[in-house]
This record gives structure tokens, C-alpha cells and sequence, in this order.
């Protein structure tokens, strides 16, 4: 079992979806334009849900400039590549979680 968990592992690691995934997190790490909004939508959620905690009607002001920053993201061509990339590599992970389950259900 733990020869195939690693061969499992191995398989994934050395696969393309992974290379691809890791290759285009690198480049979006350096990408201080992508990095800087990324980072201002998580500080006004965080100012958001504050305000919307203390019933601050503030807060939709916040969420309308939050999902305009959002859209700007989702238009941004290398954040579409790297959302393309971690779901191709996500649906892999899903599946072979799938088949580690079903194997341990039938033999274990």
C-alpha cells in the first residue's frame, strides 16, 4: 500500500497538470500588480465584515468597490490561467482521493 500511495504521489508530482500549476504560481507570486489586488480585496473583506458586524451600513459601500476589484482580477489573463491550471490540478487531486477511498472501502 504505502508503494502505491507513493507511486501515487510520484505520478502527481512529476505530472504536467503539476509542473503547469507550479510554474504559473510562480509567475503570479512575482506579479506584484495581481498580488496587490489580491491583497487589498482580503483587507476590505476583513474591513467589510467588520462593519457589517457592528451593523455598519458602510459595509455595502466596501462590497461594491470589493466586487469591482474582483471583476478587475477575473479579467486579468494570467489569473485565468493560474484559476484554469489549479482546477485541472484540483480535479486530479479529487479523483485520485476518489480512488484511495474506494480502495480502502473495498479491501480494508
Amino acid at each position: 500500500m504505502n508503494n502505491s500511495l507513493e507511486e501515487l504521489y510520484n505520478s502527481i508530482e512529476n505530472s504536467n497538470y503539476y509542473k503547469e500549476y507550479k510554474k504559473i504560481t510562480t509567475i503570479l507570486e512575482q506579479d506584484s500588480e495581481i498580488n496587490n489586488l489580491i491583497n487589498e480585496i482580503k483587507d476590505l473583506e476583513k474591513e467589510a465584515t467588520l462593519l457589517e458586524y457592528k451593523k455598519d451600513p458602510k459595509y455595502k459601500e466596501i462590497d461594491k468597490i470589493i466586487k469591482e476589484k474582483i471583476n478587475i482580477l477575473n479579467n486579468n489573463q494570467l489569473y485565468i490561467e493560474y484559476l484554469n491550471k489549479m482546477e485541472d490540478l484540483n480535479n486530479i487531486l479529487k479523483e485520485s482521493s476518489n480512488i484511495i477511498e474506494k480502495y480502502i472501502e473495498e479491501n480494508i
